[in-house]
């Protein structure tokens, strides 16, 4: 065999691995997907935001039945009713709404410091600072209401008697929305692959669910349906808000491995594509020391 070896120029000896499909598998074998355990702070934090998000639509729906059953004309109870409408603005379920984008935020922020501690791509640092900006102004949004004075903008920019009236902030939106593409693409190519695939398919099912149910919305107004199926859209809209966070809130934290040991929590960067190197991994404590070990 070595014979063989020597009889071809082009191949080194000692098991050297020249073949491009398996210099593909040689990685393979070096890595190892991230796999989290149940004993994962993750899995804590999921479940209170999941549990938060299921509390607000129950206080919504409870604010809905009460409000048709009792039909309050004053008093407190036009207010709380109101306050637990999901449908409205400036309401609990606005105010989780905008926590979880603050949450959001600041997590893409912190994941992008790590990747500076971890001697990331400098367009992986920017994109996940791109993100943090972007989830703190959804997030303004949520609490001020910026959208609904992009219905002032329709109104103004349009005939009173014109059909696209009706769209209100959607117009103003999908514009915002068509232009931010040509950051949010590069944004997302520079990414990691599974926290990307989850970025974004949060962001599509909570701007589309928003988007996409505002127009069921518009569409059951002209259609003179009843009132409870207006309600039932508002309900899945602000649903679909909600979910699509808890989704890029999982998508960001794929970015990062948690771990304890003596009482102190270490978050680690992880590789690109969401793969963990076996043979060195950058943790960074909570102290803000990076620590390096080699488990070679």
């Amino acid at each position: 065999m070595a014979s063989c070896a020597r009889g071809h120029p082009g191949t080194r000896w000692r098991g050297a691995v020249t073949s491009p499909f398996m210099k593909r598998s040689a990685r393979r074998l070096r890595t190892v997907r991230q796999a989290i355990k149940r004993d994962d702070a993750r899995f804590a934090i999921g479940r209170f935001l999941v549990l938060g998000c299921v509390t607000v639509m129950i206080l919504h729906v409870a604010a809905v039945v009460g409000r048709t059953v009792i039909r309050p004309e004053s008093g407190p109870l036009v207010d709380i009713f109101a306050l637990l409408d999901a449908g409205q603005e400036r309401t609990l379920a606005a105010w989780w709404t905008a926590a979880l984008l603050v949450a959001a935020s600041i997590a893409a922020a912190m994941v992008g410091q790590l990747a500076v501690r971890a001697s990331r791509r400098n367009r992986e640092i920017v994109a996940w600072r791109i993100l943090a900006v972007i989830f703190a102004l959804l997030s303004l949004d949520e609490i001020v209401a910026l959208h609904e004075r992009g219905a002032r903008w329709t109104a103004a920019a349009v005939d009173a008697d014109s059909a696209l009236i009706q769209l209100g902030w959607l117009l103003p939106a999908s514009a915002i929305l068509v232009l931010s593409l040509a950051v949010l693409i590069p944004t997302f190519r520079a990414l990691p692959r599974r926290p990307r695939t989850f970025v974004v398919a949060g962001l599509a099912v909570s701007i589309g669910g928003a988007m996409g149910l505002e127009f069921v919305d518009v569409a059951l107004i002209n259609a003179g349906a009843e009132l409870r199926w207006r309600y039932i859209a508002m309900a899945l809209e602000e649903a679909a808000e909600m979910a699509g966070i808890l989704i890029i809130l999982a998508g960001i934290s794929m970015a990062v491995q948690f771990s304890q040991a003596d009482g102190i929590l270490t978050v680690s960067f992880l590789k690109a594509n969401g793969v963990r190197n076996l043979a060195v991994a950058t943790n960074t404590r909570l102290d803000h020391r990076p620590v390096s070990t080699d488990t070679r």
